[in-house]
């Protein structure tokens, strides 16, 4: 199997597991440090973005439903940087070998269960640096395995997100640096698609954030 990997976003054909790899087993020009790994583990995420089928305007949904949704759930050493310098990433920073695909929904939020979904495709990604300061795990639901094996990871772009938040845990100081009450978890980003004008950041505010970010954005100017 060829390891290198394009930066530029093109289709995966990468067969997906039925269980996890050991980490241990896993090889990579830039090993990626794995969301579930032990590296990570005790770190709640602190960003969650999700896209759903019908607004790639794809012939996907079926009586009016999303055809698959996607949730891509990030753990960061460091929120603030990972917004002052952008979220950033593309193919090179996934472990394909590491994906799989699981016919049961175990462990996730009722909501998605609400949704009708039946089973999920996981794959990993995180900074290539040497010191990783962010991990994160991309989760696609579907009701059919088929669905699954469809689905490339270039499906998904900044333009067509549905939602995007951020928050601090209880593993974390607050957005203002105060500790935090055990268990609380505090949200401090928030953006909705449908919904634009309900948007806020309580760290940096208006401050115009790259990559992945889908707002606030920096005005382009056309003149």
């Amino acid at each position: 199997m060829d390891n290198t990997f394009p930066t530029q976003l093109e289709p995966t054909t990468t067969p997906c597991r039925a269980e996890p790899p050991p980490y241990q087993s896993i090889s990579h020009a830039h090993r990626v440090q794995h969301y579930d790994s032990e590296l990570w583990q005790g770190l709640e995420p602190t960003a969650s973005f999700a896209w759903e089928s019908p607004y790639f305007g794809k012939a996907h949904a079926v009586t009016g439903k999303p055809h698959w949704e996607v949730r891509l759930r990030v753990k960061s050493r460091d929120l603030r940087r990972l917004m002052r310098e952008g979220f950033h990433w593309d193919m090179s920073n996934f472990d394909f070998e590491a994906t799989y695909t699981q016919t049961h929904l175990g462990g996730e939020k009722p909501s998605l269960f609400k949704r009708g979904w039946k089973c999920r495709r996981n794959f990993f990604l995180s900074d290539l640096g040497d010191k990783p300061y962010w991990t994160a795990k991309l989760t696609v639901f579907a009701r059919e395995i088929s669905v699954l094996k469809d689905f490339e990871v270039t499906d998904i772009t900044p333009e067509n997100m549905s939602w995007a938040c951020a928050f601090v845990d209880a593993t974390q100081t607050s957005a203002w640096g105060t500790p935090k009450a055990n268990g609380e978890t505090q949200q401090v980003y928030s953006w909705i698609h449908d919904n634009p004008s309900n948007t806020w950041n309580n760290i940096y505010g208006d401050l115009a954030l790259d990559g992945w970010w889908p707002w606030p954005k920096a005005d382009v100017d056309t003149t």
